[in-house]
């Protein structure tokens, strides 16, 4: 790659860490509540401000979210006990669901909210991934490249949580829904 003009090179991150920033904590929060979620973004965007003008910029977005991954995986290994749920733990994941959902005057809509986050916070790695990246309209390559798997196996993937989500809230009726797309209806 060329180099690029210091000038460009903290415009086009400016406007990047913009654009993105939101859709990257979120990411982040939904993948691990109960973690620092907010510092891994952060270090993850210091690291993509460094290595900037060697990151392909079609590939950015994904060089992040696996940055966080990382960042991520590397806070869980260093936790004593990651069983353990302290006061910090409980107040973390309960900020979380407050910053991803935004609280629901209807009770049933609200326990719905929050019994899916918790549904998606249990799926494995690469579902979870799978799905929050889909949510967050990252596109199949984008997914593939993260993920380190083919376009296919996305599909795959984000299909086996939303399966897996929908028989944990416990809602059939969408299942079987999503299920008949495509099919005509008598």
């Amino acid at each position: 790659m060329a180099p690029e003009h210091p000038d460009e090179h903290a415009a086009g991150f400016s406007d990047f860490y913009h654009r993105e920033r939101t859709r990257l904590f979120r990411f982040a929060a939904v993948m691990s509540p109960h973690l620092d979620h907010e510092s891994a973004v952060q270090e993850a965007f210091v690291a993509a401000w460094r290595n900037w003008p060697v990151i392909a910029p079609g590939s950015r977005r994904a060089w992040l979210v696996r940055t966080i991954r990382n960042l991520l995986v590397d806070q869980a290994r260093r936790r004593e006990r990651p069983g353990d749920l302290t006061d910090e733990v409980v107040a973390r994941q309960s900020g979380t669901y407050r910053i991803l959902v935004p609280r629901q005057r209807d009770a049933e809509t609200w326990h719905e909210l929050v019994s899916t986050l918790a549904a998606v916070a249990n799926l494995p790695d690469h579902l979870r991934t799978a799905l929050v990246l889909r949510f967050w309209d990252f596109a199949d390559d984008e997914i593939a490249d993260v993920l380190g798997c083919g376009r296919a196996s996305v599909r795959r993937y984000v299909s086996q949580a939303r399966a897996l989500v929908s028989e944990q809230v416990g809602n059939e009726e969408r299942r079987v829904r999503g299920s008949q797309r495509g099919k005509e209806t008598s």
